[in-house]
């Protein structure tokens, strides 16, 4: 029996020593997940924030862009009256054209014209004209709207900017 007690006493502490492992192998693997779920959102976050800091850049230099236009380009939007000459050509796209009849053509059941074969079948579809439905007239009508109010973008310049228009960096890093 004493023989016994000692076998039953080596199998209890193996099996304590087995799970114990796999309760340890468990945790460290969680771990090392949960490692690397943070590192791929490092990685993002830092390719977010490269994605913001050229914005920011970008419009840092839209100002002295603007000087440019303004001074060396001349560039303006196209205005409306480039491509109609008025609102009546407007209403005028809008308008269903009158004078087009719509022709539905009505198909009949195929009639096979040779007998089976080897050969593909020729099928003869006939076809009967059948009349257009009633159409509808809409009427467009043109009501100049109200002019827009536009924001202009919001720039935030340092009051230590120098005034004689040079470009100011508004990025504290250097613009990296």
């Amino acid at each position: 029996m004493r023989h016994y007690v000692g076998s039953a006493l080596m199998l209890f502490v193996t099996t304590a020593v087995i799970v114990g492992s796999y309760t340890v192998n468990l945790k460290v693997s969680a771990e090392r997940a949960q490692v690397e779920r943070l590192q791929r959102t490092l990685v993002t976050d830092a390719r977010g924030i490269r994605d913001l800091q050229a914005e920011l850049r970008t419009r840092a230099r839209l100002p002295e862009m603007q000087r440019w236009n303004d001074t060396v380009l001349m560039m303006a939007a196209p205005a409306a009256g480039q491509y109609l000459r008025g609102p009546l050509q407007l209403a005028h796209f809008a308008m269903p054209e009158a004078s087009v009849q719509t022709v539905q053509r009505a198909v009949t059941t195929p009639v096979a014209i040779a007998p089976p074969s080897l050969a593909a079948p020729i099928i003869r579809a006939a076809w009967r004209p059948a009349p257009a439905p009633d159409a509808r007239v809409v009427t467009a009508a043109y009501h100049p709207a109200s002019p827009a109010h536009t924001v202009p973008p919001l720039v935030i310049i340092p009051e230590t900017a120098a005034a004689s228009g040079a470009p100011v960096d508004l990025l504290h890093e250097g613009g990296q």
